[in-house]
């Protein structure tokens, strides 16, 4: 049965990197993987933004169940903002979510947002200071997931894995689902 898997996390746990590696893994014409920030992400990014997008993404995955495809949508969803979108009637929505270390997240986003190792003090990252982009995502982390922990959603620590291993390991939890 074909279905809809968002792949979850805050920023700096592999989500984007794992997409080439879930490409190899999965056939191709079972399964048709997306980046969630594909359509750009508006400098005001917030939740009524993350929402329509959810919606747009769940409609993308509805097209490609009715062509015998599952979608898999990798970039930051909230369980609960999906589930009160989907009816009843929806396809099933199968959810996982990526977490790692908060001075692994730290770090990543700290590599991703300087050039060597010194902050832009002029650049913003979703409408705000590098700096506290990276704290609010680090202390964020935490809540999304006992919201998965709530649902018990499959949670994949990256701290110590490679984006491949990550990839294998999600890969392996959509094929069991």
């Amino acid at each position: 049965m074909n279905k809809i898997f968002f792949i979850s996390g805050v920023p700096g746990v592999g989500k984007t990197s794992i997409i080439p590696y879930l490409n190899s893994l999965l056939p191709q014409n079972k399964y048709k993987i997306f980046d969630f920030d594909a359509r750009g992400v508006p400098n005001n990014a917030d939740q009524k933004w993350r929402i329509s997008e959810t919606k747009h993404w769940l409609n993308e995955g509805i097209k490609l169940i009715k062509k015998n495809k599952s979608i898999v949508v990798c970039g930051f969803s909230n369980p609960d903002e999906v589930n009160s979108i989907i009816k009843h009637e929806s396809p099933e929505v199968v959810f996982i979510f990526l977490d790692a270390q908060p001075d692994i997240i730290r770090q990543r986003l700290k590599n991703r947002y300087t050039k060597d190792g010194i902050f832009d003090k002029t650049q913003k990252v979703i409408n705000k200071p590098v700096n506290e982009f990276i704290d609010s995502s680090v202390q964020f982390a935490k809540q999304i997931k006992n919201i998965f922990k709530k649902y018990n959603y499959p949670i994949v620590d990256t701290s110590k894995l490679s984006p491949k291993e990550v990839a294998k390991v999600v890969a392996d939890i959509m094929q069991k689902n």
